[in-house]
């Protein structure tokens, strides 16, 4: 075939893939752009045209980040029908909300029932009947993966005792708590267990000791300086491949539902630093200053955005700020997560893994 002689139309009316290389053509789309948005939306476009023509004239931090977030839905609808990539883009959506259970089980069963079981390094010990419990729990839902279907049953468990909680039998209340009881253990005991170190519902932040920040092994006790990491964070090197992976998407949705989306009270502390009583920017327990994210990324802003599943939004979000952020979110974002008040190191894997994310609704596109 003659790509020379295939003038690769775009989704827009008297749009081809070449004009994006234009910058007149860019102009005409972008015109397009505003008047949809302006028809969708006239008081959104109301706002953004003020705030765009005197980008000063909106002064609160809280009000720019809202127009930013309430205008990356109308971008990435936009994008989608340029590209004709709506089939991709709705399945990345659905593939999302899917994942909701897992999150809403991890805060509301895990964190709040299991997690407290293993404080201070407690053990819990299963009793006689509780495997049996939890794979009688979980009937319904094996054509799930195991920790699909753990969530969407623990999920399942909760709303059935929020029932039996306000009209239940007694019989029924009892018969609920045993099986909660069951599978509050059966997770305790998994928490730490590393057969299920890939499971996101048994994630949660480590408590810092900033003073011994490097886990070491010292195997020679007649060489006390000879130090080992260890073996189990050992990663070998292949050539110069990274040895850390990208997250799955389960990975980066399960940190971004972890995230309180703190930009909606101007706390976003990853993105603008950790700042003291008297505003001045905090420092941790080894002197070292929070101050945020060196490029200002709109880190929380964006992860609202993907919550929802537009990973497209998502990506246009933090490019304002950052346009390399598929190269650079993974590496340069350390004053990012350091500074998390949440105590989270997400942010840097979750934008790395926005533009792939984008780059993968694209590729059903017949421009590419």
């Amino acid at each position: 075939m003659n790509n020379s002689l295939d003038p690769m139309p775009l989704g827009i009316d008297g749009f081809t893939y070449a004009d994006l290389y234009q910058p007149s053509r860019l102009r005409e789309l972008h015109e397009i752009f505003c008047a949809r948005v302006a028809a969708d939306d006239p008081s959104l476009w109301a706002e953004w045209d003020a705030y765009r023509t005197v980008p000063e004239s909106v002064t609160s931090p809280i009000e720019r980040s809202d127009l930013i977030v309430r205008m990356a839905p109308h971008l990435s609808r936009f994008v989608t029908a340029l590209f004709r990539i709506a089939s991709a883009s709705g399945e990345l959506v659905e593939r999302t909300h899917r994942l909701e259970p897992l999150f809403r089980f991890k805060i509301d069963f895990v964190r709040k029932r299991a997690l407290p079981l293993v404080k201070g390094g407690a053990r819990v010990a299963l009793q006689a009947d509780d495997v049996a419990i939890v794979e009688e729990l979980i009937r319904p839902w094996t054509d799930l993966d195991p920790e699909q279907a753990i969530a969407t049953a623990g999920c399942a468990l909760l709303d059935r005792e929020a029932v039996t909680r306000a009209s239940g039998t007694d019989d029924e209340k009892a018969d609920v708590a045993a099986t909660a009881d069951a599978l509050k253990r059966w997770c305790a005991v998994r928490l730490h267990d590393p057969a299920y170190k890939s499971w996101v519902v048994f994630r949660f932040p480590e408590t810092l000791d900033y003073f011994n920040l490097v886990h070491v092994q010292r195997p020679r006790p007649d060489l006390p300086e000879a130090m080992l990491g260890p073996d189990s964070l050992l990663r070998r090197r292949d050539g110069f491949k990274l040895t850390d992976p990208r997250w799955t998407p389960r990975e980066v949705v399960s940190e971004i539902h972890y995230c309180v989306l703190c930009h909606e009270r101007d706390k976003d502390s990853c993105s603008k630093g950790l700042h003291d009583k008297e505003g001045r920017i905090a420092t941790n327990p080894l002197g070292i200053a929070l101050p945020g994210c060196p490029l200002d990324e709109k880190i929380s802003e964006m992860h609202m955005v993907r919550k929802s599943g537009d990973a497209i939004g998502a990506l246009a979000i933090v490019v304002v700020d950052n346009p390399l952020v598929a190269g650079t979110g993974h590496r340069s974002s350390e004053t990012a997560f350091t500074a998390c008040s949440n105590r989270s190191d997400h942010v840097p894997r979750i934008g790395t893994t926005q533009a792939p994310n984008a780059a993968k609704c694209s590729t059903n596109s017949a421009c590419i």
